[in-house]
């Protein structure tokens, strides 16, 4: 009867999408679960009149049909619940033919990918390592031969590989090359048994050479090539260095992410060495591999813009929250000219990943996600040219985003956890969609099932169309299976000079332009430069513990260059190190501060408009000429003994020596107590100020002027009261200038881990 009532009506209606029974049973079973989703059923008429609200809203649905759906549905209520279920999805039907049919939908096969993940967090999804451990295996490369008119499907990678896990498909601008990432999977007993986020891992000598994450034998990730056709299997990269998300150039290399410049995360649990994954890029035969980005932690998900740059995911946190801003960069294919375009002023979007040019557009879709989950979450479009910091907050505004799918929340923020996801998004317009979706919350650390999410259509109008499912494993990453319009080529500009001595140069145009206002009472006299070093020897949070600051970067203190009457400054640094810089007043404290990096590479010139300037700001006219451009570049000015890297015992136990034993006596004992730290350090605790990711820190987000160190740190006040001005006025200029820099450096009392 039901069966019967559905023809009957798609009869009538002249409906030519009716599937075969297998597809169709699988899209009436995911109408009804959409409906759920929303909090009805699809024999409801709120279901009907909504699905009947999308249609209308494209602009290639017939109004013929639409009107009479909108007649059949005035007597919903006379209908047996059989008919109004089979109303429901005769619209629905018509709907899904009318969406598809849609020019902008490109009547391709779709190469996609089948896989299964190590559900812990994001950072788990691309190194082999946790692969071995979890034992997660299966999936691989796969075409959707005719999508929206048929599940069938077949494989490219079948038969071609070992055992193994699968990540981040990627298609040639002419589609005829598939590229992908494989690490293969020993089919064995773990060495740690039962997943524990929290237990260490065992000693190296317990440990086969394949579990071991120091031992060469490791499996890893690397890429692969293949042609669509399934022919000419090859392997790009190889060696113990994870390397995943390929990502095509226009001037024929391939962009991809990869542990090859060595480092860990600075926040890790007992179990789990995560490497840092940065920006590098190679030749299309693998060759010629190098280094793009010199960023600290980590990055995910490189695309190119339609201008030619690439665009990718960065966590970063300085001085910060280990579990928030993952925001959205750009550089150039060279590497040069590192930019943020959003995300790394706010908690309330955690992570912004899978960034993705819209066709014929300057917007980028990204999904809003999470810091400890694996990838998925809201569907966002992003208008580079509408950014903008709030002016009293100086965070992020949201009034360049554009949510897709507010139904999903932004997940690990204050808005909660959603309970259905979505993934790898391929925009085909600003209107029009294809990416993964799951109706189930995304696989986290909190949600520890490994959802299968499958491939489908989506529109900013709301229709949701099922394109293909596997009950037992994930099918994610839908790329139209055509050649792509290939963007500008960017040419590299390096100096061959600078680039033989591995220095750059920065150009700051006034260090004035702020976004808040530097006081008119401080001139900014020189810029301090500080390079952070990379964590090697654990990848444990804390371990070892570098001073008060909770997780905090080593660093070392390169030393100042001078700013100009003006506010410019020119000045060569190191390539190929993340530098941070502090603009610094007549006294030697910091007025502001980045909590963030930058970076040259080598034979590079970079340019500066201000201080924190406003996202927006322009440079000045060419015409206006600035003092730091009349002459040589600066070149910097090492700081004092014990700044580099930064050493409480060398850099500050000797002022203290030469000034507050009369009084303080015990600052003098070097004995270590809490954490290893001299008497003297611990005992300053009360009186300094910090950054971290914890509760201490003097703010989360964003910095002010004149909330450094310095400032902000009780212990600059007490040395000019009353019981320590004479004191102060005794104290050398170095010796005060160590103090402040210590203070400003964020307090610690170790430099390198």
């Amino acid at each position: 009867m039901y069966r019967l009532a559905f023809l009957v009506f798609t009869f009538l209606l002249g409906s030519t999408a009716v599937a075969d029974d297998v597809m169709l049973s699988a899209l009436q079973a995911d109408w009804t679960s959409q409906e759920r989703r929303l909090g009805r059923e699809p024999n409801s008429l709120e279901a009907v009149q909504a699905a009947l609200e999308r249609i209308e809203k494209l602009e290639n649905a017939s109004g013929e049909k639409l009107a009479a759906f909108r007649e059949q549905s005035k007597s919903f209520d006379t209908l047996s619940d059989t008919e109004k279920t089979a109303l429901y999805e005769s619209i629905r039907l018509y709907g899904r033919e009318t969406a598809l049919s849609h020019p902008e939908i490109p009547n391709v096969p779709l190469l996609f990918l089948k896989q299964r993940r190590f559900v812990c967090q994001m950072l788990h999804e691309y190194t082999g390592y946790y692969y071995d451990l979890g034992g997660v295996v299966d999936g691989g490369v796969y075409i959707l031969e005719e999508p929206g008119k048929s599940f069938k499907v077949r494989s490219l990678t079948a038969n071609l590989l070992p055992q193994g896990a699968y990540t981040s498909p990627a298609l040639s601008y002419d589609g005829k090359t598939v590229y992908f990432a494989f690490c293969e999977v020993k089919d064995q007993e773990r060495p740690l048994g039962t997943f524990n986020h929290w237990r260490p891992l065992p000693d190296a000598k317990d440990v086969p050479p394949e579990f071991n994450w120091n031992s060469p034998d490791r499996k890893c990730f690397h890429i692969y090539a293949i042609n669509v056709d399934g022919t000419n299997l090859r392997q790009l990269t190889d060696g113990c260095r994870d390397d995943f998300d390929p990502c095509p150039l226009p001037d024929g290399g391939i962009a991809f992410m990869s542990s090859r410049r060595g480092g860990y995360i600075r926040c890790g649990a007992g179990f789990e060495p995560l490497p840092s994954c940065t920006l590098h890029r190679m030749d299309a035969d693998g060759k010629n591999i190098r280094t793009l980005s010199w960023h600290e932690t980590n990055e995910w998900n490189p695309a190119v813009l339609n201008d030619g740059r690439i665009v990718y995911s960065r966590w970063d946190y300085v001085d910060r929250s280990a579990a928030h801003f993952h925001g959205l960069w750009a550089s150039n294919p060279n590497g040069t000219a590192p930019v943020v375009l959003f995300g790394n002023y706010t908690m309330e979007l955690n992570a912004a990943y899978q960034p993705r040019a819209v066709p014929n557009s300057n917007k980028i879709a990204f999904i809003a996600g999470a810091h400890h989950a694996a990838i998925g979450g809201s569907l966002v479009l992003f208008d580079p040219a509408k950014v903008r910091l709030d002016p009293d907050t100086g965070e992020d505004c949201f009034d360049s985003l554009e949510r897709l799918t507010p139904e999903v929340c932004f997940p690990e923020t204050s808005e909660g956890w959603p309970k259905s996801y979505f993934s790898s998004p391929v925009p085909l317009s600003e209107d029009r969609f294809l990416a993964a979706f799951s109706f189930k919350p995304i696989p986290s650390m909190w949600h520890t099932d490994d959802s299968q999410s499958g491939l489908y259509y989506y529109d900013r109008f709301g229709n949701l169309e099922l394109l293909y499912r596997d009950p037992e494993i994930s099918s994610v990453a839908p790329i139209p299976l055509q050649p792509q319009p290939i963007p500008p080529v960017l040419p590299s500009v390096l100096d061959s000079e600078l680039a033989q001595k591995n220095e750059g140069e920065f150009s700051l145009t006034d260090v004035n332009m702020s976004h808040f206002p530097l006081p008119k009472d401080r001139p900014i006299k020189s810029l301090r430069i500080f390079e952070i070093l990379l964590k090697t020897e654990s990848h444990v949070a804390n371990v070892p513990r570098l001073g008060h600051a909770n997780a905090e970067s080593a660093r070392r203190y390169l030393g100042e260059v001078p700013v100009e009457e003006d506010g410019s400054a020119f000045f060569r640094a190191p390539a190929e190190v993340p530098l941070y810089f502090q603009a610094v007043d007549a006294e030697g404290k910091a007025v502001q501060s980045m909590r963030s990096i930058t970076y040259l590479q080598s034979g590079e010139r970079r340019s500066c408009v201000g201080c924190h300037e406003p996202l927006s700001a322009a440079p000045p006219h060419l015409s206006t000429i600035k003092a730091a451009n009349t002459r040589e570049p600066s070149h910097i000015v090492p700081g004092p003994s014990g700044s580099n890297p930064m050493n409480f015992p060398k850099l500050v136990q000797p002022v203290l020596d030469r000034n507050c034993i009369e009084c303080h006596e015990t600052w003098t004992d070097e004995r270590q107590s809490r954490h290893g730290f001299s008497a003297a350090y611990n005992a300053l605790e009360p009186f300094v100020r910090f950054y971290e990711w914890g509760d201490k820190s003097i703010s989360q987000i964003t910095t002010k002027p004149g909330e450094c160190g310095a400032d902000m740190s009780p212990l600059s006040k007490i040395l000019k009261d009353s019981d320590h001005a004479e004191m102060f006025k005794k104290m050398s200029e170095e010796d005060k200038r160590r103090i402040y820099l210590w203070l400003d450096a964020n307090a610690p009392f170790y430099g390198a881990n």
